[in-house]
């Protein structure tokens, strides 16, 4: 466990957890959208596998617990990493609101899960860099595609809105939820070394 630290820890639950909430709001929204016309079969496989991803953080709890603490220059820059990571996320909380309000005076609610989704995509950027979880930008190209590919198909007609929405409300969750496996995995790696 040479290279493992409380921090990488840390870092790799932080991501779990942000997964586990990104992968069950988009699917709670891509039921919403689809209406439970799938008796909410996709909303079950999140559900088990976001499950997996909380069960396996309480190994990551007593894997931190047996790695020894770190100095206190690693926790005053931990605490300024953890500053810029509200910032990001309320940053990407008024620009969700403003994308909102714009879209329904403009009238193309239509647009709403695409932009949104957009949005969300984009705040990874800036997410893995500030956080060091690289695995981040992944997930945004994946989110932004995603979110493109529905304005797209709304747009040129290819797709009914409803059928779109929903697609990418499940596309964001199925990248959310395969990026927290990736975290087991990961750390899985660093225990054996």
């Amino acid at each position: 466990m040479k290279m493992l630290t409380r921090q990488k820890v840390d870092g790799l639950r932080g991501e779990l957890f942000h997964m586990i909430l990104f992968s069950m709001a988009w699917v709670l929204i891509g039921e919403q959208v689809f209406n439970f016309r799938d008796y909410a079969v996709g909303a079950g496989v999140i559900l088990l596998i976001v499950v997996w991803l909380a069960i396996y953080s309480n190994t990551l709890y007593e894997l931190e617990d047996r790695l020894p603490p770190e100095d206190a220059t690693v926790e005053r820059k931990e605490m300024r990493r953890d500053q810029l990571f509200a910032w990001i996320l309320f940053f990407e909380g008024v620009a969700i609101l403003v994308t909102w309000v714009l879209l329904l005076n403009w009238g193309h609610s239509n647009w709403m899960i695409s932009l949104c989704a957009l949005v969300a995509g984009l705040h990874f950027f800036p997410l893995a860099w500030s956080i060091h979880q690289n695995s981040y930008y992944i997930l945004g190209i994946w989110t932004c595609l995603v979110a493109a590919a529905g304005h797209w198909m709304i747009r040129s007609g290819q797709m009914i809105d409803h059928n779109a929405n929903m697609l990418v409300a499940y596309g964001c969750a199925i990248g959310a939820a395969i990026d927290g496996l990736g975290v087991i995995v990961r750390t899985r790696k660093l225990i054996k070394r």
